[in-house]
């Protein structure tokens, strides 16, 4: 349980509080560029893309707004929740001797999801407002499975440090 777990004590990093900018900044600015853009789109858009890119189901083009609300949330839940590693499940038992290691890595993961998150709706939103956004929109999958693997890694190997360096 989270309330018995102890307070998170360490400072982030600057360059993990950039990065929480840049992926804050960077949906802001992917929305209101779908937005304006949502002017000139045809009313029905590709709304669905098979493994080759190609898109293989239409919908409305009011599926650009859902799509940008979903991310905007997605992106702020993933901002609070790195700002909060103490409320997340991790692979280990967290204990005053481990618990600012492995919050730091949580933190860190969190902010890395964030930023892969923002080139998956990059991609997103050039699929569905000009059919061209499938290699971002790979690229971002692939990154955004990276920085999951190395951060559940890197939470591992800090959990053993920690509890190496007690011992």
């Amino acid at each position: 349980m989270t309330n018995s777990r102890p307070a998170r004590t360490y400072r982030t990093s600057l360059p993990v509080r950039i990065l929480r900018a840049i992926g804050l900044l960077g949906a802001l600015t992917i929305t209101i560029w779908l937005v304006l853009a949502y002017r000139t789109m045809p009313q029905t858009i590709a709304t669905h893309f098979g493994p080759g890119g190609a898109a293989d189901d239409y919908g409305s083009k009011v599926t650009a707004l859902v799509l940008a609300a979903l991310m905007v949330a997605l992106t702020l839940f993933l901002a609070v929740l790195s700002l909060r590693p103490s409320m997340l499940n991790y692979p280990t038992v967290i204990t005053k001797t481990n618990a600012q290691a492995i919050y730091r890595e949580g933190e860190r993961m969190l902010v890395l999801a964030l930023v892969s998150m923002q080139v998956v709706y990059l991609g997103l939103g050039r699929s569905v407002s000009d059919g061209a956004g499938s290699a971002l929109l790979a690229l971002g999958l692939v990154l955004l499975v990276a920085c999951m693997v190395l951060g559940i890694v890197r939470l591992v190997r800090a959990a053993r440090t920690a509890e190496g360096v007690a011992a």
